[in-house]
């Protein structure tokens, strides 16, 4: 099949890394495949561009600006009517919405395949354009994603959210997968204790109680690695509020270019995110072999249970738990590589490339 992507940008986030890794797969089915980056990547993050390069037939940069572009839709639609795509699948609303308004206008119309990353309105949550989008702009999206021959939500939680929108609209749940490194027992460990946190830094994802946690242990035999890219007024605020400067066991590493090395440096993975499409780093870090604690929301307690890591409901529980993870790994190995183990099946059984891959196959055929 001819199979083109159409994406927001290519910089290295969720929605960009899950579709390197379905690239590289269609590829090794045999598929002719193409990609097409609206904007331009954002900055401070990485650009995944070369890594397509190798992948794709082609990689089309059109760098859009935000604001509607004439050239830019007029673009879009000369390459799909000249290369004449069977499957065409759009990431991201941007995408979404531009390929849309050409597909009205092709002849040729490919098979039109959705994919929704996230719940797209708590992004904006908190701030004033949040009821504008809740208003005006949901609606406008669920009507477009209507007209699409196929919808695919990352997490059940997504397709939770997006039928409060329509509760007659289709769709198929097909999470990102992730492939486990082999399984590695914990080794002992009698120095500091390092613990992690990945993602985007700001209020949502919870990186204000992770850090008054920390503080709040007062123990000079831990450390806080904290990787991922912010505001600068938000990073300038908790610094202020938290007086980071003044303590050497809290570090920022800025955007983790190199996730593997991040993760080898660390023993506890703490995500203490309130809100989530799927929580993808937090599979990511089990891949690693690493404990990981997590707030007891949906979906990250789809993922984990007190059999595989640490759920906590508040700041109280959020402490214990943290305090028993770093007993655990200090004093009780068999406990932690049980947890570990649980980890490595789960993500074999539930979240493995063979078999989502394969539903994703299913749909791009009977879809």
């Amino acid at each position: 099949m001819k199979i083109c992507h159409v994406i927001n940008s290519l910089s290295g986030g969720g929605a960009e890394t899950h579709l390197l890794d379905l690239v590289k797969a269609q590829r090794n089915e045999g598929h002719e495949l193409y990609v097409i980056s609206i904007g331009p990547d954002k900055k401070n993050m990485a650009s995944l561009e070369s890594q397509f390069k190798e992948i794709v037939n082609e990689v089309y940069r059109l760098n859009a600006p935000r604001l509607f572009n004439p050239i830019s839709y007029r673009t879009l639609f000369n390459i799909q009517k000249k290369m004449g795509f069977d499957i065409v699948h759009t990431h991201q609303p941007r995408s979404d919405s531009m390929f849309y308004a050409v597909n009205s206008f092709l002849n040729h119309k490919p098979k039109w395949i959705v994919s929704i990353h996230g719940k797209y309105d708590t992004y904006l949550e908190g701030k004033a354009s949040f009821k504008l989008l809740k208003k005006f702009l949901m609606p406008l999206l669920v009507f477009i994603w209507r007209k699409s021959n196929h919808i695919i939500c990352i997490s059940s939680e997504v397709g939770t959210w997006l039928s409060d929108y329509s509760a007659e609209i289709k769709f198929s749940v097909v999470n990102y997968w992730i492939e486990p490194s082999p399984f590695k027992e914990m080794e002992d460990n009698n120095s500091k204790i390092n613990i992690g946190f990945l993602g985007r830094i700001n209020k949502n994802k919870g990186i204000e109680d992770l850090l008054k946690l920390f503080l709040d242990l007062n123990n000079d035999n831990l450390q806080l690695l904290i990787g991922g890219i912010g505001k600068k007024s938000y990073l300038d605020k908790i610094n202020y509020k938290f007086q980071l400067d003044k303590n050497s066991n809290i570090q920022f590493l800025d955007y983790v270019n190199d996730k593997k090395e991040f993760f080898s440096k660390i023993h506890l993975f703490v995500f203490p995110s309130y809100s989530e499409g799927l929580g993808l780093v937090l599979l990511e870090a089990m891949s690693h072999s690493k404990i990981c604690i997590t707030r007891n929301v949906s979906p990250m307690n789809t993922i984990l249970n007190s059999e595989i890591g640490f759920l906590f409901d508040n700041q109280r529980d959020f402490k214990e738990k943290i305090e028993s993870a770093i007993d655990m790994i200090k004093n009780d190995k068999t406990t932690a590589n049980r947890k570990l183990l649980n980890q490595y099946n789960l993500l074999n059984e539930k979240y493995s490339m063979e078999v989502l891959f394969k539903k994703i196959e299913s749909i791009y055929i009977n879809g």
